[in-house]
């Protein structure tokens, strides 16, 4: 079962608008984007339906045949084509976080994939409370950050764009800015607190992202109840945040959990990460790194999530370099850690933010440059590092020069990247001078 992955089994994934999906990679290849749907077509929605009944949907059920079958899913693409790149996929890091899933499950799954929901514990739940954010993050959008909805209109010309449950309108509200009430799901909601309480009674792991989980108080609701249930001691809770907000308040929260688990947004260093990540604030960010650091009595393991744009895919071996050699933290990829440098991942898409889009003259650019970057780390690192090293940067070459892109999307790159730039100030040739060319 070369394919197989726990999280069909015993995972929850919630987006941002409440509707229920295979998982968090289950997104970019794929018309329906992994979203669990009804027989009438409608997206399961955690915001009004039931949690057990959507776990024998058509497509988790598709799903678990294919993987007992040994046969990659069209919904499982992206972790396919990463494996196939020779990068870590999701699937790998999970089933190494479940490892006895595949043997619990293989008897108590019917031939059509229906399973029993009293007899398989939802171990792990992935939660999005909204998409409430602080940053427009470049490869973001309006799906996952209220603060792009501006900006969408501005570069679009469009009040409103698609998401999974269907069309969003934005209207603008009494301050004169762009909103829409399509992903605030959980705000109020007793049906959704009943569901909480009632299904994550054997949840070992949380997955919490955003927005900004760390600004949502709903997020800070989740972690209060969880301590009330006397099962905190048990519990794992792992973040992606941009580490632009990190209280005291959340900290305190922190230590009475197993573990703390932070997948921190960090794309870069300085202008290149202030740039990708509009409008952050290196400085502060890094003062949390710090903080984080240096808490005394919190468990906490930390690591970089870089997500790989035609923005720092030339910037990424020298961030590494930075984080060998200069950072001075600590606790972000520990060398003890299974993660370690950083924890990359590509975007996959939109496919304009995808690599695969870069001119092939400018590929050949970038592996010049990462061949510099491992040279130096044969130099200088020792053996078990500059090995990781360089099996990085191969991966992300290898996803890069899979196929192109280039012809499709690489205009929409230039053109988007131009419109914004206008409007929020900026310019990419600050960044990557070597772009020069291409924005003439």
């Amino acid at each position: 079962m070369k394919t197989f992955c726990p999280l069909p089994w015993n995972g929850v994934s919630v987006r941002n608008n409440g509707d229920l999906r295979v998982c968090c990679n289950a997104n970019s290849y794929t018309k329906n984007q992994g979203i669990l749907r009804k027989k009438d077509g409608k997206p399961y929605n955690v915001g009004r339906d039931d949690i057990g009944e959507s776990r024998n949907s058509d497509v988790l059920k598709d799903i678990r045949v294919s993987m007992l079958h040994g046969e990659w899913h069209e919904e499982c693409t992206r972790c396919r084509l990463e494996e196939e790149a020779g990068i870590k996929s999701r699937r790998e890091y999970e089933n190494e976080i479940w490892p006895d899933v595949k043997h619990e499950v293989l008897n108590k799954t019917d031939d059509d994939g229906t399973i029993d929901t009293d007899d398989i514990n939802l171990d792990y739940f992935d939660l999005r409370y909204g998409n409430f954010c602080n940053l427009k993050c470049r490869m973001c959008g309006p799906t996952d950050s209220h603060m792009w909805y501006g900006d969408h209109v501005a570069t679009t010309g469009y009040t409103g764009f698609t998401d999974s449950h269907g069309r969003v309108q934005l209207t603008k509200n009494a301050k004169g800015k762009w909103s829409t009430n399509d992903y605030d799901w959980f705000q109020g909601s007793n049906f959704y607190w009943d569901q909480f309480e009632k299904h994550t009674k054997n949840a070992t792991k949380f997955y919490i992202v955003g927005g900004e989980p760390l600004i949502i108080e709903e997020h800070i609701q989740s972690l209060e109840r969880l301590i009330a249930s006397g099962r905190a001691h048990e519990v794992e809770i792992e973040y992606n945040t941009n580490l632009t907000n990190v209280t005291d308040r959340i900290i305190e929260l922190w230590k009475n959990f197993k573990e703390i688990r932070i997948g921190a947004s960090i794309d870069g260093f300085g202008e290149v990460f202030e740039y990708q990540r509009f409008p952050a604030n290196w400085d502060q960010v890094y003062k949390n790194m710090q903080k984080l650091d240096s808490t005394p009595g919190l468990n906490v393991v930390s690591w970089f999530a870089f997500t790989v744009t035609p923005f720092n895919i030339l910037h990424l071996p020298e961030f590494m370099k930075w984080k060998l050699t200069d950072s001075g933290l600590k606790s972000f990829n520990s060398i003890k850690q299974a993660r370690k440098i950083v924890s990359h991942h590509m975007c996959h898409r939109p496919k304009h933010y995808n690599v695969k889009c870069l001119p092939d003259d400018f590929k050949r650019v970038v592996d010049k440059k990462f061949a510099e970057y491992k040279d130096w780390a044969i130099r200088n690192q020792p053996e078990f590092i500059s090995a990781q090293f360089i099996k990085l940067l191969d991966g992300v070459s290898s996803f890069m020069n899979a196929e192109s892109y280039h012809d499709e999307h690489f205009d929409k790159f230039v053109d988007l990247t131009k419109k914004l730039d206008e409007l929020r100030g900026q310019n990419i040739l600050d960044v990557v001078p070597e772009f020069k060319e291409y924005f003439k």
